[in-house]
């Protein structure tokens, strides 16, 4: 019976654990077990944009690039990523050109 409990008391303080409970002696967490993520996208007035501002050289560029998958959709010969990242890069190459 005692080799049981030894044997089981590990086990339950991992699931204690796993449940968000602290264990004996742990120092107290915040409240929630909820950490937010550094990645996370700002809020309130001060955020800005993740988008490139209006009108410069990144927003044509990301433009350019959204128009060029789109059209790579539509060719059937372009069947692995390789081929259509090189078509779209091309594609990208082409409008650049025709800007200047």
């Amino acid at each position: 019976m005692r080799a049981a409990t030894v044997a089981t008391l590990p086990m339950v303080l991992l699931l204690a654990a796993c449940a968000g409970n602290a264990l004996p002696g742990a120092q107290p967490s915040s409240s929630s077990g909820f950490t937010p993520s550094v990645t996370a996208a700002p809020r309130g007035e001060s955020a800005t944009s993740l988008d490139p501002p209006a009108g410069s050289a990144a927003e044509r560029v990301q433009q350019a690039r959204s128009a060029c998958w789109m059209k790579v959709e539509s060719e059937k010969n372009l069947r692995g990523i390789d081929q259509r990242i090189a078509y779209v890069e091309k594609c990208v190459n082409e409008q650049a050109k025709n800007r200047q």
